[in-house]
Protein backbone atom coordinates (compact mmCIF):
# COMPACT_ATOMS: atom_id res chain seq x y z
CA UNK A 1 0.00 0.00 0.00
CA UNK A 2 1.34 3.24 -1.05
CA UNK A 3 0.69 6.62 0.49
CA UNK A 4 -0.35 9.57 -1.53
CA UNK A 5 -1.78 13.54 -1.33
CA UNK A 6 -3.65 15.07 -3.67
CA UNK A 7 -4.19 18.60 -3.48
CA UNK A 8 -7.61 19.48 -5.02
CA UNK A 9 -8.47 16.20 -4.29
CA UNK A 10 -12.05 16.87 -4.52
CA UNK A 11 -12.43 18.10 -8.08
CA UNK A 12 -13.01 16.71 -11.46
CA UNK A 13 -9.73 15.13 -12.21
CA UNK A 14 -8.02 15.21 -8.66
CA UNK A 15 -11.28 12.76 -7.20
CA UNK A 16 -11.08 10.37 -10.16
CA UNK A 17 -7.49 9.48 -9.45
CA UNK A 18 -8.67 9.34 -5.58
CA UNK A 19 -11.15 7.08 -6.42
CA UNK A 20 -9.43 4.81 -8.83
CA UNK A 21 -6.35 4.76 -6.05
CA UNK A 22 -8.88 3.96 -3.02
CA UNK A 23 -9.87 0.90 -5.11
CA UNK A 24 -6.09 -0.27 -4.83
CA UNK A 25 -6.46 0.17 -1.23
CA UNK A 26 -3.97 2.80 -0.96
CA UNK A 27 -3.55 5.73 1.53
CA UNK A 28 -5.03 8.73 0.49
CA UNK A 29 -4.84 12.09 1.36
CA UNK A 30 -6.84 15.16 0.21
CA UNK A 31 -6.37 18.90 0.50
CA UNK A 32 -10.09 20.37 -0.93
CA UNK A 33 -11.80 23.28 0.50
CA UNK A 34 -14.77 22.33 2.94
CA UNK A 35 -17.92 22.24 0.87
CA UNK A 36 -15.70 20.03 -1.99
CA UNK A 37 -14.98 17.79 0.67
CA UNK A 38 -18.51 17.45 1.86
CA UNK A 39 -19.41 16.70 -1.38
CA UNK A 40 -16.81 14.10 -2.29
CA UNK A 41 -16.96 12.25 0.74
CA UNK A 42 -20.01 11.00 -0.45
CA UNK A 43 -18.21 8.24 -2.82
CA UNK A 44 -14.74 9.06 -1.66
CA UNK A 45 -14.94 6.19 1.08
CA UNK A 46 -11.49 5.71 2.73
CA UNK A 47 -9.72 9.05 1.73
CA UNK A 48 -8.19 11.20 4.35
CA UNK A 49 -9.33 14.68 4.16
CA UNK A 50 -7.65 17.62 5.26
CA UNK A 51 -9.92 20.92 4.83
CA UNK A 52 -7.76 23.96 3.49
CA UNK A 53 -6.59 27.05 1.25
CA UNK A 54 -3.44 26.05 -0.47
CA UNK A 55 -3.02 29.75 -0.96
CA UNK A 56 -2.04 30.06 2.87
CA UNK A 57 1.24 28.99 3.96
CA UNK A 58 0.44 26.75 7.32
CA UNK A 59 -2.26 24.79 5.18
CA UNK A 60 0.32 22.33 4.54
CA UNK A 61 1.68 22.52 7.93
CA UNK A 62 -1.26 20.62 9.21
CA UNK A 63 -0.66 17.77 7.13
CA UNK A 64 0.40 14.27 8.82
CA UNK A 65 3.92 13.86 8.91
CA UNK A 66 5.94 11.20 7.84
CA UNK A 67 6.63 10.17 3.60
CA UNK A 68 4.66 10.30 0.87
CA UNK A 69 5.34 7.80 -2.06
CA UNK A 70 3.70 10.08 -5.14
CA UNK A 71 2.02 14.11 -4.33
CA UNK A 72 0.03 15.26 -6.92
CA UNK A 73 -0.68 18.71 -7.02
CA UNK A 74 -4.24 18.86 -8.61
CA UNK A 75 -5.66 22.23 -7.05
CA UNK A 76 -6.57 24.92 -9.36
CA UNK A 77 -8.44 28.04 -10.58
CA UNK A 78 -8.61 25.95 -14.15
CA UNK A 79 -11.52 28.79 -16.46
CA UNK A 80 -9.67 31.00 -18.35
CA UNK A 81 -12.79 33.02 -18.43
CA UNK A 82 -12.69 33.48 -14.57
CA UNK A 83 -8.86 34.14 -14.89
CA UNK A 84 -9.39 37.28 -16.92
CA UNK A 85 -12.68 37.96 -14.71
CA UNK A 86 -10.70 37.55 -11.28
CA UNK A 87 -7.37 37.37 -12.15
CA UNK A 88 -6.61 37.52 -8.07
CA UNK A 89 -7.99 33.54 -7.93
CA UNK A 90 -5.68 32.71 -10.42
CA UNK A 91 -2.57 34.25 -8.69
CA UNK A 92 -3.47 32.71 -4.86
CA UNK A 93 -4.32 29.38 -5.97
CA UNK A 94 -2.02 28.65 -8.85
CA UNK A 95 1.24 30.57 -7.87
CA UNK A 96 1.15 31.17 -4.13
CA UNK A 97 -0.38 27.79 -3.50
CA UNK A 98 1.90 25.68 -6.23
CA UNK A 99 4.65 27.93 -4.36
CA UNK A 100 3.91 26.48 -0.96
CA UNK A 101 3.26 22.74 -1.68
CA UNK A 102 6.59 23.09 -3.83
CA UNK A 103 7.90 24.71 -0.33
CA UNK A 104 6.35 21.92 1.38
CA UNK A 105 7.64 18.74 -0.94
CA UNK A 106 11.16 20.23 -0.62
CA UNK A 107 10.65 19.07 2.81
CA UNK A 108 8.85 15.87 3.18
CA UNK A 109 10.88 14.83 -0.24
CA UNK A 110 8.05 12.54 -1.56
CA UNK A 111 9.06 9.75 -4.14
CA UNK A 112 7.81 11.69 -6.76
CA UNK A 113 5.87 14.50 -7.06
CA UNK A 114 3.52 15.36 -9.97
CA UNK A 115 2.13 18.50 -11.05
CA UNK A 116 -1.11 18.98 -13.45
CA UNK A 117 0.24 21.89 -15.93
CA UNK A 118 -1.91 23.13 -19.11
CA UNK A 119 -2.13 23.30 -22.69
CA UNK A 120 -2.69 26.73 -22.00
CA UNK A 121 1.26 27.45 -21.30
CA UNK A 122 1.95 27.18 -25.36
CA UNK A 123 -0.75 30.05 -26.02
CA UNK A 124 -1.19 30.33 -29.73
CA UNK A 125 1.47 28.09 -30.48
CA UNK A 126 -0.73 26.34 -32.81
CA UNK A 127 -0.81 22.40 -34.10
CA UNK A 128 0.96 19.35 -33.49
CA UNK A 129 2.71 20.87 -30.21
CA UNK A 130 5.19 19.15 -28.65
CA UNK A 131 7.39 19.56 -25.43
CA UNK A 132 10.33 21.91 -26.18
CA UNK A 133 7.48 23.83 -28.34
CA UNK A 134 8.46 27.91 -26.49
CA UNK A 135 5.69 28.68 -23.72
CA UNK A 136 4.16 31.99 -24.33
CA UNK A 137 0.92 32.11 -22.75
CA UNK A 138 -1.82 34.34 -23.70
CA UNK A 139 -4.05 34.34 -20.65
CA UNK A 140 -3.76 34.67 -17.28
CA UNK A 141 -4.61 31.15 -16.57
CA UNK A 142 -1.28 30.06 -18.91
CA UNK A 143 1.12 32.43 -17.13
CA UNK A 144 0.20 31.43 -13.70
CA UNK A 145 0.35 27.83 -15.03
CA UNK A 146 3.56 28.71 -16.62
CA UNK A 147 5.04 30.19 -13.05
CA UNK A 148 4.16 26.87 -11.37
CA UNK A 149 6.01 24.67 -14.18
CA UNK A 150 8.76 26.57 -13.24
CA UNK A 151 8.22 26.31 -9.25
CA UNK A 152 8.22 22.16 -10.28
CA UNK A 153 11.47 22.71 -11.92
CA UNK A 154 13.40 24.33 -9.15
CA UNK A 155 11.84 21.67 -6.79
CA UNK A 156 13.35 18.81 -9.45
CA UNK A 157 16.74 20.96 -8.60
CA UNK A 158 16.11 20.34 -4.74
CA UNK A 159 16.83 16.86 -5.25
CA UNK A 160 12.58 15.98 -6.00
CA UNK A 161 11.62 13.66 -8.86
CA UNK A 162 9.40 15.83 -10.72
CA UNK A 163 6.60 15.14 -13.26
CA UNK A 164 4.54 17.86 -15.03
CA UNK A 165 1.63 16.94 -17.58
CA UNK A 166 0.52 19.45 -20.21
CA UNK A 167 -3.36 18.20 -20.37
CA UNK A 168 -4.82 19.30 -22.78
CA UNK A 169 -9.20 19.24 -22.94
CA UNK A 170 -9.96 17.03 -20.43
CA UNK A 171 -13.40 15.56 -20.10
CA UNK A 172 -15.66 12.85 -18.75
CA UNK A 173 -18.03 11.63 -16.33
CA UNK A 174 -17.61 14.41 -12.90
CA UNK A 175 -17.19 16.99 -14.19
CA UNK A 176 -19.56 19.89 -12.84
CA UNK A 177 -21.93 20.47 -15.33
CA UNK A 178 -23.58 23.29 -13.70
CA UNK A 179 -20.52 25.42 -14.09
CA UNK A 180 -20.92 27.40 -17.74
CA UNK A 181 -17.79 29.12 -16.72
CA UNK A 182 -15.98 25.74 -17.48
CA UNK A 183 -15.34 23.12 -19.22
CA UNK A 184 -15.97 23.49 -23.12
CA UNK A 185 -17.75 19.88 -23.56
CA UNK A 186 -19.58 19.84 -20.64
CA UNK A 187 -21.27 23.26 -20.95
CA UNK A 188 -22.54 22.79 -24.87
CA UNK A 189 -23.76 18.98 -23.28
CA UNK A 190 -25.36 20.97 -20.61
CA UNK A 191 -26.84 23.28 -23.27
CA UNK A 192 -27.63 20.34 -25.80
CA UNK A 193 -29.64 19.37 -22.66
CA UNK A 194 -31.39 22.00 -20.84
CA UNK A 195 -31.14 25.14 -23.25
CA UNK A 196 -33.07 25.68 -26.86
CA UNK A 197 -29.22 25.90 -28.17
CA UNK A 198 -25.94 25.55 -27.98
CA UNK A 199 -24.19 28.72 -27.94
CA UNK A 200 -20.55 28.49 -28.93
CA UNK A 201 -17.99 31.26 -27.74
CA UNK A 202 -16.15 32.17 -30.70
CA UNK A 203 -15.71 30.48 -33.90
CA UNK A 204 -17.14 27.24 -34.35
CA UNK A 205 -13.60 26.36 -36.78
CA UNK A 206 -11.59 26.83 -33.94
CA UNK A 207 -10.40 23.15 -33.04
CA UNK A 208 -9.19 21.48 -29.62
CA UNK A 209 -7.47 18.25 -28.88
CA UNK A 210 -10.14 16.36 -26.24
CA UNK A 211 -8.62 13.28 -24.11
CA UNK A 212 -10.92 11.50 -21.82
CA UNK A 213 -10.34 11.35 -18.22
CA UNK A 214 -9.64 7.75 -17.74
CA UNK A 215 -6.66 8.08 -20.48
CA UNK A 216 -5.55 10.79 -18.06
CA UNK A 217 -5.52 9.16 -15.40
CA UNK A 218 -3.30 6.16 -16.73
CA UNK A 219 -0.99 9.21 -17.81
CA UNK A 220 -0.34 10.72 -14.61
CA UNK A 221 0.08 7.11 -13.34
CA UNK A 222 3.16 6.44 -15.33
CA UNK A 223 6.91 7.42 -14.23
CA UNK A 224 9.24 8.48 -16.90
CA UNK A 225 12.03 6.98 -14.87
CA UNK A 226 14.35 9.60 -15.90
CA UNK A 227 15.10 11.19 -12.62
CA UNK A 228 15.11 15.03 -12.27
CA UNK A 229 12.44 17.14 -13.90
CA UNK A 230 9.94 15.81 -16.54
CA UNK A 231 7.36 17.62 -18.88
CA UNK A 232 4.97 15.48 -21.55
CA UNK A 233 2.02 16.31 -23.06
CA UNK A 234 -1.44 14.42 -22.40
CA UNK A 235 -3.77 14.60 -25.23
CA UNK A 236 -4.91 12.43 -27.73
CA UNK A 237 -3.20 13.99 -31.27
CA UNK A 238 -5.50 15.10 -33.31
CA UNK A 239 -7.94 17.89 -33.25
CA UNK A 240 -11.54 18.19 -33.50
CA UNK A 241 -13.36 21.12 -34.45
CA UNK A 242 -16.17 23.07 -32.61
CA UNK A 243 -18.45 22.28 -35.02
CA UNK A 244 -17.98 18.70 -35.17
CA UNK A 245 -17.99 18.65 -31.08
CA UNK A 246 -21.14 19.96 -31.35
CA UNK A 247 -22.51 17.66 -33.73
CA UNK A 248 -21.46 14.77 -31.52
CA UNK A 249 -23.31 15.47 -28.89
CA UNK A 250 -26.83 16.66 -30.96
CA UNK A 251 -26.08 12.87 -32.31
CA UNK A 252 -25.92 11.38 -29.12
CA UNK A 253 -29.24 13.48 -27.26
CA UNK A 254 -32.50 11.77 -28.30
CA UNK A 255 -34.40 15.20 -28.48
CA UNK A 256 -37.40 14.94 -29.52
CA UNK A 257 -38.83 17.88 -29.07
CA UNK A 258 -37.09 19.78 -31.63
CA UNK A 259 -33.66 20.49 -33.36
CA UNK A 260 -30.88 21.83 -31.11
CA UNK A 261 -29.61 24.67 -33.13
CA UNK A 262 -25.81 25.88 -32.60
CA UNK A 263 -25.17 29.57 -32.43
CA UNK A 264 -21.64 31.48 -32.37
CA UNK A 265 -21.57 34.26 -30.31
CA UNK A 266 -18.14 36.61 -29.43
CA UNK A 267 -15.20 35.51 -28.39
CA UNK A 268 -13.38 36.31 -24.90
CA UNK A 269 -10.11 37.56 -24.15
CA UNK A 270 -7.14 34.83 -23.91
CA UNK A 271 -9.28 32.23 -26.23
CA UNK A 272 -6.92 30.57 -28.27
CA UNK A 273 -8.23 29.41 -31.80
CA UNK A 274 -6.68 26.19 -31.62
CA UNK A 275 -4.39 23.96 -30.80
CA UNK A 276 -3.19 20.02 -30.55
CA UNK A 277 -0.61 17.99 -28.46
CA UNK A 278 2.05 15.68 -30.38
CA UNK A 279 2.21 13.09 -27.53
CA UNK A 280 4.96 10.55 -29.47
CA UNK A 281 7.03 11.23 -25.60
CA UNK A 282 4.12 10.03 -23.49
CA UNK A 283 3.79 7.38 -25.84
CA UNK A 284 7.07 6.13 -26.16
CA UNK A 285 6.57 5.28 -22.28
CA UNK A 286 3.89 2.76 -22.99
CA UNK A 287 0.47 5.03 -23.04
CA UNK A 288 -2.26 4.33 -25.13
CA UNK A 289 -5.40 6.76 -24.91
CA UNK A 290 -8.19 4.03 -25.27
CA UNK A 291 -11.39 5.98 -25.47
CA UNK A 292 -11.88 7.98 -28.81
CA UNK A 293 -14.23 11.03 -28.42
CA UNK A 294 -17.75 9.48 -29.48
CA UNK A 295 -17.18 6.88 -27.13
CA UNK A 296 -15.85 9.62 -24.20
CA UNK A 297 -19.30 11.44 -25.28
CA UNK A 298 -21.42 8.31 -25.11
CA UNK A 299 -19.75 7.08 -21.35
CA UNK A 300 -19.82 10.70 -19.97
CA UNK A 301 -23.73 11.72 -21.03
CA UNK A 302 -25.61 9.72 -18.39
CA UNK A 303 -23.47 11.73 -15.79
CA UNK A 304 -25.03 14.64 -17.14
CA UNK A 305 -28.64 13.59 -17.17
CA UNK A 306 -28.13 12.88 -13.72
CA UNK A 307 -26.39 16.07 -12.60
CA UNK A 308 -28.83 17.70 -14.55
CA UNK A 309 -31.71 15.97 -13.98
CA UNK A 310 -32.78 15.64 -17.33
CA UNK A 311 -35.94 13.08 -17.92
Amino acid sequence: MARYLITGGAGFIGSAMALRLLKENHEIHIIDFEDRIEQAKKKLHGAIFHCGDISKQNTFALLPKGSYDIVFHMAAQTSARVSEEKPGLDIDCNVKGTYYFCKWAREIKPRRAVFTSSMAVYGSHGDNIDENAPRKPVSVYGITKKAGEDFFKILSKDGVHTTIYRLFNVYGPGQDFNNMKQGMLSIFMTQALISDAIRVTGSLNRYRDFVFIDDVLSALLIDPGVYGSNVLNVGNGAPVSVQQLCNIIVSKIDNKRKKIPIIETDSHRGDVFGSYSDTRKLLSLGWNPITNLDQGIELMLPSAIEALKCK
